[in-house]
């Protein structure tokens, strides 16, 4: 097993922060139509730019941290192109998932399919307010889950 996949299961257990479409988490109660709105906006996301905000928000936090990615295999300091490609593949496809380790800050970003959303692991506070001003400049949301 690689080091950062043991670094990653443990990041997984720690506190979660949300980079969202939405402003904040919706209840379970809620007399909305989420699963319909969010299915609707995963098929239909480049017309409202979510592949765009999702793929900037990394790219952006590349330029203030050394990241490595694990598509097919750890690759540490990406090119934008590999970020940009799996991030495209991974909403064309409908299928996978991309986890952005940050080393040296202990944290990890994840992108998921299946969720209009980045899911942010053991953020320093210096880290989220850097997350926080990037997310706002790409019209997305930070909150922490309930």
């Amino acid at each position: 097993m690689h080091e950062h996949d043991i670094l990653v299961e443990n990041l997984l257990q720690q506190d979660c922060w949300v980079l969202d479409y939405l402003p904040r988490q919706v209840p379970a109660d809620a007399p909305g139509q989420f699963f319909k709105v969010e299915t609707y906006l995963l098929n239909h996301y480049e017309e409202y730019g979510l592949r765009a905000r999702f793929t900037a928000v990394v790219l952006k936090l590349m330029c203030y941290h050394r990241v490595s990615v694990h598509w097919g295999q750890w690759v540490d300091a990406p090119s934008p192109d590999l970020v940009t490609e799996a991030i495209k593949t991974i909403l064309d496809n409908h299928s996978g998932w991309l986890n952005i380790l940050l080393p040296e800050e202990n944290a990890l970003l994840v992108f998921e399919w299946d969720c209009l959303n980045l899911a942010l692991y053991h953020p320093s506070p210096e880290l989220l307010e850097l997350i926080g001003e990037i997310a706002r400049s790409e019209g997305l949301f930070l909150w922490k889950p309930n």
